[in-house]
């Protein structure tokens, strides 16, 4: 009779413990099951079943009957049960683990555009999880490119004819569409989830809730473990996307053809993006300009792409000819100023080097009756000292007292910020004292990591992905980053206390357009020959020399050719 691991067979025997579905990692060769956190740190009684076709299943060397009670010592975080059992006359050998994150399955061949599959979302405190049918494709930008390994995906669930089918998960949303935020690039994994849980906690409201209470200006989410094709694929965030039923935006009005709420992504870098210079206007023709996206509506669906309001909004923000009170009154049309001073406080906050004009949702709750756009942000990974690229080191650009002036380029809320000042300063002032208070921001992440390290996910994340080219072949420990975390929000909230958010603030640096180093409001091959040049030995003016150190590690060399060239291609 042969002997094989578990993770050299293709798995297609069922285990259920305790009617919870225990899911077959083949990397591993683990039975990985989602059970309630209450049972971490006790005997856990349960029944087991298994497959028809197999015989002499043994845990631990105990023999347990298909059907039949086994109870699982002191269950913990990591902790492995051995398993036997005799399958088509070879013996399999394998282990049982828990934990109390749910464990989501995904089945099928995916890749840049939709196909079909099936996902399962087991979670701990529900019933036996049945496949799900889905669409499901690659998503980012970045993120996304042929040499990734550990992918995003969206989710879209459907009935057999395709239609859409909504579920619920999580006690968030009922709704058919779904993301699973991989983390990619974060060494701590969770930047992102919790960025947005503070942002959700600190941020008023957008102007029109009064009557829509459950509009909800950001993204709600849960951590997973992910198995794809039967590998362990490791930690996601499980979350809400930011789209028209989110906002409770006003519906397209398909019998007459007439727009109503609109929603656009900022998700590359342009000069129309940081609202500075804006290329030429947006099509009818185009679901894209210069850097944005329209994302609703849907412009295969409607055939035709809307842009006015986040047009005039884009071309109102330069106008150097207007007094402050008129300004004002430009901005109060266009923008929401609460949401925009909270969005500005967050990302300065959290210096969330991304998002301060990429990764900007911008809503039109309803054109027709009032252009006014609010604010949401999107994948705030590159934060809390985290940064663009784990192949380089850039103590610079993530040092935690580094004015957030010095690198917004965002002309919107630099303005904005010049406008209300005092209203900026006041409204972090109270925010200190309660979401953005150093304790509740460390808590938030220390509690975040805990759960992945007390689950057992952290260990069987920092196993999958290390050494990965994702990571540059850097080593992923959690508790090291967090702690990295911790000393760096201390350090840059103390900061902000000190030097930016006070009545005289210390003078600004000039704001500019990453990877513009000629400082022509464009980044594109002109910066790589003026680098070039200054490599080769051409003299260039100060503020050039400045811009010129693109990934910030105080020197011009090729490393910062390479910095331009990543920025033009994304």
């Amino acid at each position: 009779m042969a002997f094989v691991l578990a993770g050299l067979i293709a798995w297609a025997q069922p285990l259920n413990i305790g009617g919870h579905r225990a899911v077959h990692d083949n990397r591993n060769g683990i039975w990985l099951c989602s059970v309630p956190q209450s049972l971490f740190g006790s005997d856990y009684n349960a029944t087991v079943n298994y497959g028809d076709s197999i015989s002499d299943f043994k845990i631990d060397g105990v023999e347990v009957a298909n059907g039949g009670a086994y109870t699982f010592a002191a269950i913990a975080g990591g902790k492995n049960y051995p398993v036997t059992f005799v399958l088509n006359d070879e013996v399999v050998a394998g282990d049982i683990t828990f934990t109390w994150l749910p464990v989501v399955e995904l089945k099928g061949t995916f890749g840049h555009t939709y196909s079909y599959g099936t996902v399962t979302v087991n979670e701990p405190d529900s019933a036996y999880a049945e496949p799900l049918m889905a669409k499901l494709k690659w998503r980012g930008t970045v993120t996304n490119d042929g040499a990734k390994h550990k992918r995003n995906y969206r989710i879209k669930f459907v009935n057999e004819d395709s239609t859409k089918q909504n579920h619920r998960f999580f006690g968030l949303r009922n709704d058919n569409s779904w993301i699973l935020d991989a983390g990619q690039m974060d060494f701590m994994r969770v930047r992102n989830r919790v960025g947005t849980d503070i942002w959700l906690e600190m941020a008023r409201r957008p102007w029109y809730s009064d009557t829509l209470p459950n509009a909800r200006n950001g993204s709600r989410g849960q951590m997973v473990e992910v198995i794809l094709n039967d590998y362990y694929a490791g930690i996601y965030n499980m979350c809400e996307p930011i789209d028209r039923k989110q906002l409770k935006l006003k519906r397209y009005d398909e019998e007459n053809g007439e727009f109503h709420g609109a929603l656009w992504q900022a998700y590359t870098w342009s000069r129309t993006v940081t609202m500075s210079r804006p290329k030429g206007h947006g099509l009818e023709s185009s679901a894209f300009w210069d850097g944005f996206e329209m994302k609703y509506p849907d412009f295969d669906e409607v055939g035709v792409a809307n842009w006015w309001p986040l047009d005039n909004a884009v071309y109102s923000v330069p106008n150097q000819d207007l007094e402050e009170e008129q300004r004002k009154e430009l901005f109060e049309y266009y923008f929401d100023i609460p949401v925009m001073q909270d969005y500005y406080i967050l990302i300065s906050a959290l210096q969330a080097l991304d998002n301060e004009s990429l990764n900007i949702f911008y809503a039109c709750y309803d054109q027709q009756d009032n252009p006014r756009l609010t604010m949401t942000p999107w994948d705030l990974d590159i934060s809390v000292g985290g940064n663009y690229d784990p192949k380089v080191d850039l103590p610079n650009m993530v040092k935690p007292e580094r004015n957030p002036r010095g690198w917004i380029s965002n002309i919107s809320l630099l303005l904005m910020e010049d406008m209300y000042h005092n209203e900026i300063n006041e409204r972090y002032r109270e925010l200190r004292e309660g979401p953005l208070s150093t304790d509740n921001m460390i808590n938030h992440y220390r509690t975040a990591v805990n759960e992945l390290e007390n689950s057992g996910a952290a260990a069987r994340e920092e196993q999958r992905w290390s050494g990965d080219s994702d990571l540059a072949g850097k080593s992923l420990d959690l508790s090291a980053e967090l702690e990295y975390v911790e000393d760096w929000i201390r350090r840059h909230m103390d900061y902000l206390d000190e030097h930016v958010f006070i009545e005289n603030p210390d003078p600004d640096p000039e704001p500019f357009i990453k990877g513009d180093v000629n400082g022509d409001g464009e980044v594109n091959i002109a910066d790589v020959n003026v680098l070039v040049g200054i490599i080769l030995g051409r003299e260039a003016a100060e503020d050039v020399l400045q811009r010129a150190d693109v990934n910030e590690d105080t020197e011009i060399n090729i490393s910062d050719v390479n910095a331009v060239i990543r920025i033009i291609l994304s």
